[in-house]
């Protein structure tokens, strides 16, 4: 799935980031649709998916690669509030027996602090959505 255009920020979990930044197995409509987002300034890196992809490389030169490709996007800062709405969410979602990752609840807490939108093809993202999680 793209993201829809009348969303203004986006946050791409890893998945999409892995899928339009892929040498082997890019995703040719997630590349085009993240480059159009891209060029509309509308895409944001929080600093715990920047660890995960540059985790997920398999030496330092794929690492320096990827470091360098990422650092025109600078990070998203974590507020203090988004720790704790997390922490919300994570209960709330809790509460209903539903699983929620502390990583998930972050990224779910900086989407609604900046009204932005986490872009991820992930199903448990999208198990998500009718929870209220602002994903697409």
């Amino acid at each position: 799935m793209s993201p829809e255009e009348s969303i203004d920020i986006l946050l791409p979990d890893v998945d999409v980031w892995m899928r339009a930044f892929s040498r082997q197995h890019p995703d040719p409509l997630v590349v085009h649709a993240f480059s159009r987002r891209v060029q509309a300034r509308s895409v944001v890196l929080v600093g715990l998916v920047r660890q995960a992809l540059l985790a997920r490389t398999h030496d330092n030169r794929q690492f320096a690669r990827l470091e360098e490709a990422l650092a025109g996007f600078p990070d998203l800062p974590v507020q203090s509030r988004d720790h704790r709405r997390a922490a919300v969410l994570v209960q709330r979602l809790r509460a209903s027996h539903m699983a929620l990752s502390p990583w998930q609840a972050l990224l779910w807490a900086i989407a609604e602090r900046i009204r932005g939108q986490i872009w991820s093809q992930d199903r448990h993202w999208q198990a998500l959505r009718p929870l209220g999680c602002p994903v697409v």
